[in-house]
């Protein structure tokens, strides 16, 4: 790589420095790929729509993932981040990802590390966790969450023997 290509590479952040929350914009590092408004950004940029492309990166990833180990098969050759192209028969899918979901996964981890501090020391069966909200609101309805690794183990096979296998 020559030297003119490498100085290329390398330079200030040519977002919106109006917006910018950072002290020291602009920031000077290796630009990224031109976005939409043809502007290069350094990773890490506080400029807005920098934080909105990284937050909707993020999110898309996190529901290709979920797709993937719920065991959801792809609906399209493109687009199957999308949960609501999801082909599921039997639910309807949201993901959340990010500081949105900070109260639930902090009731999670109380929840879990209560269930695992009742477990004997010897001979426990170490069973996978299921939490089950139950809202004062909500009378007779509730919520139950368990981690990915319980549902692609337990839930997904079962759900599978029963709906394709063993009826």
């Amino acid at each position: 790589m020559t030297l003119m290509r490498i100085e290329e590479r390398k330079g200030d952040c040519q977002g919106n420095q109006d917006k910018c929350k950072l002290p020291d914009c602009p920031k000077f590092g290796t630009l990224g790929r031109p976005s939409r408004d043809g502007s290069r950004r350094v990773k890490g940029c506080a400029d807005p729509t920098a934080r909105g492309k990284r937050s909707r990166t993020k999110g898309l990833n996190k529901q290709r993932v979920a797709r993937k180990r719920l065991g959801v098969a792809p609906s399209h050759k493109f687009g199957d981040g999308n949960e609501e192209r999801w082909q599921d028969v039997l639910f309807a899918n949201e993901v959340k990802a990010g500081k949105q979901i900070g109260a639930a996964v902090t009731a999670w981890l109380r929840i879990e590390a209560q269930v695992r501090s009742n477990e004997a020391d010897f001979g426990s069966r170490r069973k996978p966790t299921r939490a089950i909200l139950m809202p004062d609101d909500w009378g007779s309805e509730g919520l139950v969450m368990v981690r990915l690794s319980t549902w692609e183990e337990l839930v997904r096979p079962a759900m599978h023997e029963y709906y394709e296998g063993g009826q």
